[in-house]
């Protein structure tokens, strides 16, 4: 059975099933829905599953083609627009266009090469935080870039990375998941 919260009353209620089972994923709430879509698994002979659970009607939908098949890594979401940090290796971030059902890359440098997989990806307000192996941390800068004012060019972002190498004691560790915290 799968429940959900309500923040506001601190109650717990039933939703209604996924309808598959999704053995390695990633999710993401993006314009009030909750995301949900399987991971490649080797050989690639079927694409993933992905579904969209949307919280108003109580009801799973099939995910759009594009955005399914172009989540190649972990999501965060950034000023309301949802961005992958890709499991393949030095692949620039990429954000999902809701409009073209297409992901785009986007301005600046790939992931530093110093961050290597696996990996473990958060997000505050525009910073991507990227944990890598032996905890070294990517701090990307996310910037929104102004379409021209007599353009129909929609939001464009760009990145900027900050690497904190962690401490040699630290050299055999691999994250498993980060979290932000601010005091």
């Amino acid at each position: 059975m799968r429940k959900v919260l309500d923040p506001l009353t601190g109650n717990w209620r039933s939703i209604a099933s996924i309808g598959t089972n999704m053995a390695s994923y990633d999710a993401a709430v993006l314009n009030r829905k909750l995301l949900v879509k399987e991971g490649w698994l080797w050989p690639f002979y079927v694409s993933p599953r992905g579904q969209v659970y949307d919280p108003r009607t109580d009801n799973w939908e099939n995910m759009a083609v594009g955005l399914r098949e172009g989540w190649t890594g972990s999501s965060v979401v950034v000023y309301g627009h949802l961005f992958v940090v890709s499991e393949l290796e030095r692949m620039k971030l990429k954000v999902y266009d809701t409009e073209t059902d297409s992901w785009d890359a986007i301005d600046g440098p790939p992931l530093p090469e110093q961050i290597c997989k696996p990996f473990a990806v958060n997000a505050c307000d525009c910073h991507i935080y990227v944990v890598g192996r032996n905890l070294h941390v990517a701090v990307g800068h996310i910037s929104r870039l102004l379409p021209d004012e007599n353009s129909d060019e929609k939001w464009s972002f760009s990145v900027r990375w900050h690497i904190i190498d962690a401490p040699e004691s630290l050299s055999d560790l691999t994250p498993s998941s980060s979290q932000v915290l601010f005091a």
